[in-house]
């Protein structure tokens, strides 16, 4: 049996868990095939526990409201990072010799069939926890952080773009002209990092305990709960 290490850890992991399972009777397609696969087998289930449980250690380890989320913040900047190639591949459709050579330069120790599983895998997986790291966000009401998030995303995928594009590049002229632009895609990156730290989280009154609770009955404003 999965051992938590602590009582706010298994609640997180609880949280994540009716996350996955309300994802995979949404109406996102995506979402809804993602979460399926994990729930419905168990050795991807497991995997995703023994992660996902890795992922929320900082966070289960805080009791104030504000900086609980914002080590959440720091786990889904892990889940971008993890789902970044997985990402370019398909939104660029790179195939062919070009999908190889990027498979070798990140998984230099496996085969190309070997790469292709493990990043669908970590894709998977990370975009499993994505679902369930937006869900505790939300029951939390900070309104903030999603687009604080959805910012970072977009720079890092275009910082992972062009790192990529020079990494297959083979025209001197093109490398040197693109070689500005990512460092410039990279401190713009780190402006946004530094956002997370400067811009907190919104923060309820309300422990995540309760955010949860009425979540779990449907009931998410803790505050109308009370007073209604």
């Amino acid at each position: 049996m999965f051992q938590f290490v602590s009582r706010r850890h298994r609640k997180l992991m609880d949280a994540s868990e009716f996350a996955l399972r309300d994802a995979a009777a949404s109406a996102s397609p995506r979402n809804a095939r993602i979460a399926s696969t994990v729930l419905a087998d168990t050795r991807t289930y497991r995997s995703w526990e023994v992660r996902h449980a890795d992922l929320l250690l900082p966070v289960a380890r805080q009791r104030n409201n504000r900086w609980l989320l914002t080590e959440l913040r720091n786990a889904q900047i892990q889940l971008v990072h993890q789902r970044a190639l997985f990402r370019y591949l398909r939104n660029n459709e790179i195939q062919g010799a070009m999908r190889a050579r990027l498979f070798r330069l990140f998984h230099s120790t496996l085969d190309f069939e070997s790469a292709v599983l493990f990043e669908h895998r970590q894709f998977m997986l990370a975009q499993s926890s994505r679902i369930s790291a937006d869900h505790i966000t939300d029951i939390m009401h900070d309104r903030h952080s999603p687009g604080l998030l959805t910012t970072y995303e977009k720079q890092y995928e275009r910082y992972f773009e062009l790192k990529c594009y020079l990494a297959l590049a083979r025209d001197r002229n093109c490398i040197d002209m693109v070689r500005p632009m990512l460092r410039e895609a990279h401190m713009q990156l780190a402006r946004v990092r530094r956002r997370f730290v400067t811009e907190p989280p919104e923060v309820s009154s309300y422990s995540f305990d309760l955010q949860d609770a009425l979540a779990r009955s449907g009931r998410y404003e803790a505050l109308n709960y009370m007073v209604g």
